[in-house]
């Protein structure tokens, strides 16, 4: 008696109808802050492929003792 008999038809929102639910400003602010986290994602990309860059450099210039000893009996 307590729960009742629910139908397996019903239907549940889709992503289609969500657009449609949105006023004009309520788009406009949605679309500012999609933007807005498109243009950061892309700002981190950026820093990344720049410290990228400046790391390689770094570990091409390292080099052990037994490369050295090499390169110092090979002049």
């Amino acid at each position: 008696m307590c729960s009742s008999v629910k139908s397996n038809r019903i239907v549940k929102k889709s992503q289609f109808t969500f657009d449609n639910e949105l006023s004009a400003e309520q788009r406009l602010r949605f679309a500012a802050k999609a933007n807005l986290a498109q243009a950061r994602l892309e700002e981190r990309e950026e820093a990344k492929k720049r410290w990228a860059a400046k790391q390689q450099p770094q570990q091409s210039q390292k080099q052990t003792l037994l490369s050295r000893l090499k390169h110092l009996f090979l002049k």
